[in-house]
This record gives C-alpha cells, sequence and structure tokens, in this order.
C-alpha cells in the first residue's frame, strides 16, 4: 500500500518553524511520505499539484500578536479550492501564548474546502534579541523554550496522525482568546510596519544581506544604506542576520546583556536563511 502524502508548506523567519517542519517531517516519515516546502520557493502550479496529490495539507507559521505572518495570510488565500473536505494540519511556532494562533485560519481554509483536524503551538525560543525592556525580557528569559520540550510534542502529534486522532488547541472558549492580541496587533500593524526597523550607518557596510533575505523585498539599498518599505513581513530576519548587527529593531540594537554573542539564529547551529528563500 502507497504511504499517504503530506506536503508541509512553511514560512519561517528566523528559523523555528523551518526546524519544527524538518522534525515533523522525520517522525512522520515512518507511516508517511512527508515533504517540507518553504513558502518563499514554490510556485503556484507546483502547490497546486502537490496540493491535489496531498492526503493531508500541512501549514506552518510564526505568529506575531496571535495573528499569521502577512507572507502566510497571502500564501493561504493563494491556496487552491478542493471539492473534498481534504484533511489539514496547522502548526504555529510562538514564544509563550497565541491562544487560537493555529486554529484562527479555521474559516478560510474551510471556506476552500479543507478541514482542520489538527492544530497544535509549539512554544520556541524568543526572537526579539533587542531591549524590550527589563519586565518583557525577564518573562522571555525566564520562561524561555527549549527545542526539546517542542520535539516531545512533535512526536506526540505525529502519533496522533498517524493513529487518525484529530487534536485541535486553541479550540475551546478557555484557550481561544487570541483575538485579544490579534485585535489590537492588526490595529498597530500600519505603523508597524513602517517604523519598527532602522540601521546604523556607522555599523552597515552595504553587504546587500538584508536585501537578500527580506520574503517580501521591503528593503532596498539607497545612498549606500537599506531603506525599509511600508510593507515589511516583521519577521526579524533582517535584524537577526545582519552580520554586523548595523540593523535596529524598535529603536534599539542588539543587545547582549540578555540575549549573548549574537542574535537569535535558529534552534540548530548552522541554519543559514539562504536554504529558504527565493534565489535573488
Amino acid at each position: 500500500m502507497a504511504q499517504k502524502y503530506i506536503p508541509i508548506f512553511y514560512f519561517s523567519g528566523t528559523g523555528n518553524t523551518w526546524w519544527v517542519a524538518q522534525q515533523l517531517a522525520e517522525a512522520l516519515g515512518n507511516n508517511f511520505k512527508a515533504e517540507t516546502h518553504s513558502i518563499e520557493q514554490v510556485t503556484p502550479s507546483l502547490v497546486s499539484r502537490l496540493v491535489d496529490q496531498a492526503d493531508i495539507v500541512a501549514l506552518g507559521y510564526p505568529v506575531y500578536g496571535s495573528d499569521a505572518p502577512l507572507i502566510m495570510q497571502d500564501f493561504i488565500a493563494s491556496l487552491p479550492e478542493t471539492e473534498q473536505a481534504k484533511p489539514m494540519l496547522v502548526f504555529a511556532t510562538q514564544a509563550a501564548w497565541s491562544g487560537d494562533g493555529a486554529y484562527f485560519i479555521r474559516p478560510d481554509v474551510e471556506a476552500k474546502g479543507y478541514q482542520i483536524r489538527w492544530a497544535v503551538h509549539f512554544n520556541m525560543p524568543n526572537n526579539i534579541s533587542t531591549d524590550l525592556g527589563w519586565i518583557l525580557n525577564a518573562f522571555l528569559w525566564l520562561f524561555r523554550a527549549k527545542p526539546a520540550t517542542a520535539l516531545k510534542r512533535i512526536h506526540k502529534l505525529a502519533h496522533r496522525i498517524s493513529q487518525n486522532q484529530d487534536w485541535i488547541m486553541g479550540q475551546s472558549p478557555t484557550f481561544s482568546l487570541g483575538w485579544v492580541q490579534r485585535i489590537p496587533y492588526r490595529k498597530g500593524l500600519e505603523t508597524l510596519q513602517s517604523g519598527t526597523f532602522q540601521v546604523n550607518p556607522v555599523k552597515c557596510n552595504a553587504c546587500r544581506r538584508c536585501v537578500r533575505l527580506c520574503p517580501v523585498n521591503n528593503i532596498t539599498l539607497v545612498d549606500g544604506l537599506p531603506r525599509f518599505d511600508t510593507h515589511c513581513n516583521l519577521c526579524l530576519r533582517c535584524f537577526n542576520y545582519c552580520p554586523e548587527l548595523a540593523i535596529e529593531a524598535f529603536g534599539k540594537p542588539f543587545n547582549p546583556a540578555w540575549f549573548g554573542e549574537k542574535p537569535y539564529q535558529g534552534p540548530e547551529p548552522g541554519f543559514r536563511p539562504e536554504l529558504i528563500i527565493k534565489d535573488r
């Protein structure tokens, strides 16, 4: 009997969701044919073909303010419709809590014919490596997530899928309060998009890495310095992967006092975002 096929479409800013996607594909490998696909690298025709072949469609993304990244929202809007109620897995990576961060997209995907049967959250290390104030910094440090804990949940999820057992987090009234964060986040999104990042002209050496890495082409080089447009995805990739630590977030540079020698660059040593971006 042929193995059931699961394409895993994911967006990852700084490596957390990429890591969960890889680990999940490996955990599913004994019972399913699971493949990971960065949404920055797939074409609409490829997505359509893979979805048509799929027995289960999987989506993965980090949550920002209990919301999906803009690039993932666009991807969901472009998903092909399916005539049958095709099962769907949605997983979200988060620093601490998102309520219904993996489940709130249900109306959007159900309208296209998908049925969410698994919606699971994974707490992963915080990637905001700048000074957010000592109270929030201390909170994130004290309750910092560990990939080893997420790995246990990944294997639990793979087992649930193999046993055809649904698992939906954030569905109950007690834990589905993502709107508490999502509403103010969306109201302030325009301000965040246009004012979150700046560059220190003394540190910047015009290497263009931030321009290449930006998933939504929000950065251009003007007079030898990065210029940030107003459609930022807020993934922090440019900030965390600047080799000169020249980019500032929320008006602050990287803070080694709280975060060590360098900004957060994924849970696995050696991860490079160049692995998951479109060639440009």
